[in-house]
Protein backbone atom coordinates (compact mmCIF):
# COMPACT_ATOMS: atom_id res chain seq x y z
CA UNK A 1 0.00 0.00 0.00
CA UNK A 2 3.03 2.53 0.97
CA UNK A 3 4.01 1.73 -2.74
CA UNK A 4 0.96 2.12 -4.37
CA UNK A 5 0.60 5.91 -2.72
CA UNK A 6 4.50 6.74 -3.35
CA UNK A 7 3.89 5.90 -6.65
CA UNK A 8 0.11 7.74 -6.95
CA UNK A 9 2.43 10.96 -5.51
CA UNK A 10 5.15 10.96 -7.88
CA UNK A 11 2.61 10.35 -10.54
CA UNK A 12 0.30 13.79 -10.08
CA UNK A 13 3.61 15.77 -9.09
CA UNK A 14 4.69 14.82 -12.64
CA UNK A 15 1.36 15.87 -14.39
CA UNK A 16 0.85 19.38 -12.00
CA UNK A 17 4.90 19.98 -13.03
CA UNK A 18 4.23 19.44 -16.52
CA UNK A 19 1.06 21.62 -16.23
CA UNK A 20 3.06 24.33 -14.65
CA UNK A 21 5.53 23.90 -17.69
CA UNK A 22 2.80 24.53 -20.66
CA UNK A 23 1.31 27.10 -18.44
CA UNK A 24 4.42 29.10 -18.08
CA UNK A 25 4.81 28.64 -22.00
CA UNK A 26 1.72 29.71 -22.95
CA UNK A 27 2.27 32.85 -20.93
CA UNK A 28 5.58 33.72 -21.92
CA UNK A 29 3.94 33.96 -25.70
CA UNK A 30 2.20 36.55 -24.94
CA UNK A 31 2.61 40.22 -25.22
CA UNK A 32 3.16 42.55 -22.10
CA UNK A 33 4.48 46.03 -20.80
CA UNK A 34 7.18 45.97 -18.51
CA UNK A 35 9.06 49.29 -16.72
CA UNK A 36 12.38 48.90 -15.44
CA UNK A 37 15.48 50.74 -14.41
CA UNK A 38 18.38 50.75 -17.04
CA UNK A 39 22.03 52.37 -16.61
CA UNK A 40 23.07 55.57 -18.04
CA UNK A 41 26.18 55.85 -19.94
CA UNK A 42 27.10 59.44 -20.95
CA UNK A 43 29.81 59.18 -23.48
CA UNK A 44 33.04 61.58 -24.11
CA UNK A 45 35.07 60.51 -26.89
CA UNK A 46 37.64 63.57 -26.36
CA UNK A 47 40.55 63.99 -24.16
CA UNK A 48 40.36 67.32 -23.64
CA UNK A 49 36.68 67.34 -22.69
CA UNK A 50 35.31 66.39 -19.33
CA UNK A 51 31.74 66.38 -17.52
CA UNK A 52 31.43 68.79 -15.17
CA UNK A 53 28.33 67.45 -13.37
CA UNK A 54 27.21 64.17 -12.41
CA UNK A 55 24.39 62.35 -14.34
CA UNK A 56 21.92 60.11 -13.09
CA UNK A 57 22.88 56.43 -12.78
CA UNK A 58 19.67 54.99 -14.33
CA UNK A 59 17.00 55.80 -16.90
CA UNK A 60 13.61 54.29 -16.38
CA UNK A 61 12.26 52.83 -19.15
CA UNK A 62 9.03 50.63 -20.66
CA UNK A 63 9.77 48.39 -22.71
CA UNK A 64 6.70 45.57 -24.18
CA UNK A 65 7.18 42.54 -26.32
CA UNK A 66 6.76 38.53 -25.47
CA UNK A 67 7.00 37.53 -22.05
CA UNK A 68 10.13 35.41 -22.72
CA UNK A 69 12.11 38.36 -24.08
CA UNK A 70 11.25 40.19 -21.12
CA UNK A 71 12.29 37.60 -18.91
CA UNK A 72 15.46 37.68 -20.91
CA UNK A 73 16.30 41.02 -20.59
CA UNK A 74 17.07 40.84 -16.86
CA UNK A 75 20.18 38.80 -17.90
CA UNK A 76 21.36 40.65 -20.91
CA UNK A 77 22.82 44.64 -19.71
CA UNK A 78 20.47 47.25 -21.96
CA UNK A 79 21.74 50.82 -21.46
CA UNK A 80 20.72 54.61 -22.39
CA UNK A 81 24.09 55.89 -24.65
CA UNK A 82 24.42 59.22 -24.93
CA UNK A 83 26.86 61.33 -27.28
CA UNK A 84 28.31 64.28 -25.82
CA UNK A 85 31.30 63.96 -27.87
CA UNK A 86 30.60 66.56 -30.33
CA UNK A 87 28.50 68.59 -27.79
CA UNK A 88 28.51 72.26 -26.31
CA UNK A 89 29.76 73.60 -22.82
CA UNK A 90 26.28 73.57 -21.94
CA UNK A 91 22.87 71.52 -23.21
CA UNK A 92 19.80 70.06 -22.96
CA UNK A 93 18.70 66.72 -23.56
CA UNK A 94 15.31 65.11 -24.31
CA UNK A 95 15.50 61.46 -23.27
CA UNK A 96 11.96 60.67 -24.22
CA UNK A 97 12.22 62.10 -28.02
CA UNK A 98 15.55 59.20 -28.47
CA UNK A 99 14.32 55.87 -27.98
CA UNK A 100 16.89 54.43 -30.49
CA UNK A 101 19.27 55.57 -28.07
CA UNK A 102 18.56 52.52 -25.47
CA UNK A 103 20.85 49.40 -26.42
CA UNK A 104 19.11 46.25 -26.82
CA UNK A 105 21.23 43.02 -27.56
CA UNK A 106 20.23 41.80 -30.58
CA UNK A 107 19.07 38.10 -29.06
CA UNK A 108 16.48 39.98 -27.25
CA UNK A 109 13.11 40.94 -29.75
CA UNK A 110 12.16 43.40 -27.56
CA UNK A 111 10.59 47.35 -28.22
CA UNK A 112 11.02 50.68 -26.35
CA UNK A 113 7.43 51.59 -25.70
CA UNK A 114 8.46 55.21 -23.81
CA UNK A 115 11.18 56.48 -21.61
CA UNK A 116 9.60 57.45 -18.36
CA UNK A 117 12.05 59.17 -16.26
CA UNK A 118 13.89 61.33 -16.35
CA UNK A 119 12.11 63.44 -19.46
CA UNK A 120 14.97 65.82 -19.77
CA UNK A 121 18.79 66.41 -18.89
CA UNK A 122 20.80 69.19 -18.72
CA UNK A 123 24.83 68.61 -19.50
CA UNK A 124 27.80 70.96 -19.12
CA UNK A 125 31.21 70.04 -20.02
CA UNK A 126 34.54 71.64 -18.83
CA UNK A 127 38.16 70.96 -19.39
CA UNK A 128 39.59 67.97 -18.47
CA UNK A 129 41.99 68.22 -16.05
CA UNK A 130 44.26 65.45 -13.66
CA UNK A 131 46.41 66.07 -10.81
CA UNK A 132 48.00 63.73 -8.28
CA UNK A 133 46.76 64.78 -4.76
CA UNK A 134 48.09 64.02 -1.44
CA UNK A 135 45.80 62.25 0.83
CA UNK A 136 44.97 62.81 4.47
CA UNK A 137 43.55 60.79 6.81
CA UNK A 138 40.75 61.85 8.93
CA UNK A 139 40.62 59.62 12.24
CA UNK A 140 39.89 59.97 15.63
CA UNK A 141 42.07 58.05 18.12
CA UNK A 142 42.66 57.41 21.71
CA UNK A 143 45.06 55.40 22.91
CA UNK A 144 45.33 53.57 26.58
CA UNK A 145 47.24 55.54 29.35
CA UNK A 146 50.99 55.24 28.89
CA UNK A 147 50.96 55.10 24.94
CA UNK A 148 50.78 57.87 22.18
CA UNK A 149 50.15 57.80 18.57
CA UNK A 150 53.05 58.90 16.64
CA UNK A 151 51.67 59.15 12.82
CA UNK A 152 49.46 57.79 10.11
CA UNK A 153 51.23 56.70 7.20
CA UNK A 154 48.72 56.09 4.01
CA UNK A 155 49.63 54.34 0.88
CA UNK A 156 49.80 55.47 -1.64
CA UNK A 157 50.33 58.65 0.07
CA UNK A 158 48.68 60.14 -2.85
CA UNK A 159 46.33 59.56 -5.64
CA UNK A 160 44.67 60.90 -9.20
CA UNK A 161 42.04 62.46 -9.46
CA UNK A 162 40.73 63.19 -12.89
CA UNK A 163 37.82 65.51 -13.33
CA UNK A 164 36.73 68.83 -14.78
CA UNK A 165 39.47 72.32 -14.43
CA UNK A 166 36.88 74.33 -11.76
CA UNK A 167 37.39 71.44 -9.44
CA UNK A 168 40.44 69.55 -10.42
CA UNK A 169 42.40 72.90 -10.01
CA UNK A 170 41.34 73.44 -6.60
CA UNK A 171 42.53 70.43 -4.58
CA UNK A 172 45.49 70.71 -2.80
CA UNK A 173 44.91 67.89 -0.75
CA UNK A 174 42.05 64.67 -0.53
CA UNK A 175 40.45 63.50 2.79
CA UNK A 176 39.47 60.07 3.65
CA UNK A 177 36.29 58.97 5.07
CA UNK A 178 36.77 59.42 8.96
CA UNK A 179 36.70 56.12 11.21
CA UNK A 180 37.11 56.11 15.72
CA UNK A 181 39.63 53.70 17.34
CA UNK A 182 39.49 53.52 21.07
CA UNK A 183 41.75 52.12 24.06
CA UNK A 184 44.58 51.76 21.23
CA UNK A 185 47.83 50.25 22.66
CA UNK A 186 49.14 48.37 19.30
CA UNK A 187 50.43 49.59 16.02
CA UNK A 188 47.71 48.88 13.15
CA UNK A 189 46.80 49.17 9.41
CA UNK A 190 43.43 49.81 8.23
CA UNK A 191 41.64 50.63 4.87
CA UNK A 192 39.86 53.81 4.23
CA UNK A 193 37.66 54.66 1.61
CA UNK A 194 38.66 57.90 -0.40
CA UNK A 195 36.28 60.94 0.28
CA UNK A 196 34.38 61.42 -2.83
CA UNK A 197 32.84 65.25 -4.21
CA UNK A 198 29.49 64.92 -4.77
CA UNK A 199 29.00 68.17 -6.43
CA UNK A 200 31.23 67.41 -8.97
CA UNK A 201 31.90 64.59 -11.15
CA UNK A 202 35.41 62.85 -10.52
CA UNK A 203 37.49 59.57 -10.88
CA UNK A 204 39.63 58.69 -8.24
CA UNK A 205 42.17 56.20 -8.60
CA UNK A 206 42.34 54.88 -6.37
CA UNK A 207 39.73 55.33 -4.52
CA UNK A 208 40.91 53.32 -1.28
CA UNK A 209 43.84 53.54 0.52
CA UNK A 210 45.51 51.50 3.64
CA UNK A 211 46.88 53.46 6.22
CA UNK A 212 49.64 52.30 9.19
CA UNK A 213 48.80 53.63 12.65
CA UNK A 214 52.19 54.01 14.75
CA UNK A 215 51.57 53.51 18.07
CA UNK A 216 53.94 53.60 20.88
CA UNK A 217 54.86 53.19 24.54
CA UNK A 218 55.11 57.24 25.88
CA UNK A 219 58.56 58.10 26.62
CA UNK A 220 60.55 61.49 27.45
CA UNK A 221 64.07 62.56 27.07
CA UNK A 222 65.78 66.23 27.34
CA UNK A 223 68.00 66.36 24.14
CA UNK A 224 71.00 68.60 24.51
CA UNK A 225 73.17 71.47 22.52
CA UNK A 226 70.33 72.46 20.42
CA UNK A 227 71.86 76.21 19.11
CA UNK A 228 69.22 78.85 19.62
CA UNK A 229 69.08 81.49 16.08
CA UNK A 230 68.33 84.65 16.16
CA UNK A 231 66.08 85.98 13.50
CA UNK A 232 64.78 89.44 12.18
CA UNK A 233 67.93 91.09 13.22
CA UNK A 234 68.88 94.45 11.80
CA UNK A 235 71.49 94.47 9.71
CA UNK A 236 73.00 97.20 11.93
CA UNK A 237 72.86 95.10 15.27
CA UNK A 238 74.85 92.10 15.99
CA UNK A 239 72.63 90.18 18.87
CA UNK A 240 74.20 86.96 20.72
CA UNK A 241 71.77 84.98 22.74
CA UNK A 242 72.48 83.79 26.24
CA UNK A 243 73.03 80.81 26.55
CA UNK A 244 73.75 80.34 22.57
CA UNK A 245 72.44 76.27 22.87
CA UNK A 246 69.74 75.40 25.10
CA UNK A 247 68.23 71.59 26.09
CA UNK A 248 65.04 70.23 24.84
CA UNK A 249 62.53 68.27 27.28
CA UNK A 250 60.45 66.60 25.30
CA UNK A 251 57.38 63.31 25.22
CA UNK A 252 56.65 61.31 22.45
CA UNK A 253 56.76 57.69 21.47
CA UNK A 254 59.34 55.56 22.81
CA UNK A 255 60.79 54.62 19.50
CA UNK A 256 60.96 58.04 18.03
CA UNK A 257 62.74 59.63 20.73
CA UNK A 258 65.28 57.09 21.21
CA UNK A 259 66.32 58.21 17.17
CA UNK A 260 66.13 62.10 17.69
CA UNK A 261 69.15 64.56 17.88
CA UNK A 262 69.46 67.99 18.15
CA UNK A 263 69.55 68.86 14.61
CA UNK A 264 65.72 68.18 14.57
CA UNK A 265 65.01 70.70 16.78
CA UNK A 266 64.95 74.38 15.94
CA UNK A 267 64.95 77.11 18.75
CA UNK A 268 64.60 80.87 17.50
CA UNK A 269 64.49 84.37 19.11
CA UNK A 270 62.74 86.90 16.82
CA UNK A 271 64.61 89.85 17.45
CA UNK A 272 62.25 92.57 16.07
CA UNK A 273 58.87 90.70 18.08
CA UNK A 274 60.46 89.98 21.24
CA UNK A 275 63.25 92.69 22.35
CA UNK A 276 63.18 96.14 23.06
CA UNK A 277 65.31 98.40 24.83
CA UNK A 278 65.80 97.54 28.75
CA UNK A 279 64.25 94.14 27.95
CA UNK A 280 66.56 91.82 30.05
CA UNK A 281 65.29 88.08 29.35
CA UNK A 282 62.84 86.88 26.18
CA UNK A 283 61.37 83.74 25.44
CA UNK A 284 62.29 81.53 22.41
CA UNK A 285 60.50 79.39 19.99
CA UNK A 286 60.86 75.62 19.40
CA UNK A 287 59.71 73.57 16.72
CA UNK A 288 60.18 70.07 15.41
CA UNK A 289 59.09 68.08 12.43
CA UNK A 290 58.73 65.03 14.81
CA UNK A 291 55.25 64.08 16.19
CA UNK A 292 55.69 64.70 19.48
CA UNK A 293 53.04 65.86 22.49
CA UNK A 294 55.43 68.31 24.84
CA UNK A 295 58.38 70.55 24.14
CA UNK A 296 59.89 72.51 26.61
CA UNK A 297 62.75 74.73 26.78
CA UNK A 298 65.53 74.00 29.52
CA UNK A 299 66.35 77.32 30.30
CA UNK A 300 63.26 78.98 29.60
CA UNK A 301 64.55 82.30 28.85
CA UNK A 302 67.40 84.06 27.52
CA UNK A 303 69.65 87.31 27.71
CA UNK A 304 70.32 88.86 24.53
CA UNK A 305 73.69 90.85 24.07
CA UNK A 306 72.98 93.56 21.60
CA UNK A 307 74.86 96.26 20.16
CA UNK A 308 75.32 98.20 16.81
CA UNK A 309 77.72 97.35 14.69
CA UNK A 310 81.13 99.61 14.28
CA UNK A 311 81.03 101.56 10.19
Amino acid sequence: MNKKKRKSYKVQTSIFLLALFFWFMVKMGKDYDYTTNIPLDVIINNNNTWLKYPAPKAVRVEFSGRGIDLLRLNFYNPVYEIDLSAGREQMVFNLSNHREFVRIPREVDVQVKSVISPIELQFELDKRAEKQVPIIVQSDLKTENGFVFVNAIADPESIMVIGPATFVDTLSKIYTMPKEYRDVNLSFEDQFDILQNTTFHARYKPRKAKVFFDIQRLAEKEVENVPVKMINVPDNYEVVPLPSKVAVYVKGGEKLLSEAGADQFLVTIDFKKDWKPGTKRVKADVATSLSVTYMELRPATFELIVQKKKR
